[in-house]
């Protein structure tokens, strides 16, 4: 939003795609200090929402501190996302690592599985690649470990023990966490899923947070 050659207002949207149909994704949401208080944000989102519908995006989704704010706007919250510190085991057995063809073909098989779930086109798994962390087979599929944290991992849950080292946390949405079968004692809540026109809670993963 520009006032003559300022911006007052701004955000960045990037597409995302789900099996049932297409979505944006709203990060970067800001206002110029001394104009803050004003609802131009709210404008700007506002035209963003309208436009995106236009273009057959008519579904929003973005991570939220302060639930009211978007609330007004319509977002509804859809799930949370925490940080907590995963169970250390003594398991050392080794684990092949996986290359990026065999990754992508398990995430793309376990994306097709549900329509709730992200699909990765190609300039989302060249954004995925810029960053780095190993990816482990693990069970009937793979974790992705980062330095101290887990983001992204596929497999059906069972007795197999996890190997993760004392101070490794899992940072995602409980829907997620859930899935890979995790229980926490205590978890810390970063931030909330938040959703405008969005059919069903997204599972995905914090590797793709726009």
């Amino acid at each position: 939003m520009f006032e003559g050659p300022q911006i007052v207002s701004a955000l960045q949207t990037v597409p995302l795609a789900f099996g049932w149909g297409n979505a944006i994704g709203i990060a970067g949401v800001c206002t110029v200090p001394s104009r803050r208080r004003e609802g131009l944000a709210g404008r700007l989102l506002e035209r963003v929402l309208r436009e995106s519908e236009r273009n057959g995006e008519g579904a929003a989704l973005l991570f939220a501190r302060d639930l009211a704010l978007y609330e007004r706007m319509g977002f509804v919250p859809l799930d949370r996302v925490i940080r907590a510190p995963l169970p250390r085991t003594a398991w050392t057995e080794n684990r092949p690592v996986l290359g990026f063809e065999e990754i992508r073909a398990k995430y793309d098989a376990w994306s097709n599985e549900h329509p709730d779930r992200l699909r990765r086109n190609d300039a989302r798994w060249r954004y995925w690649n810029w960053h780095y962390r190993i990816c482990e087979g693990f069970g009937d599929g793979y974790l992705c470990a980062e330095p101290n944290g887990l983001r992204e991992g596929i497999w059906t849950p069972g007795d197999q023990p996890l190997p993760f080292k004392d101070g490794t946390e899992w940072f995602g949405t409980t829907l997620m966490a859930d899935q890979l079968g995790f229980v926490f004692e205590k978890a810390t809540v970063e931030l909330y899923l938040m959703g405008h026109n969005v059919p069903g809670v997204p599972q995905m993963f914090l590797t793709d947070q726009f």
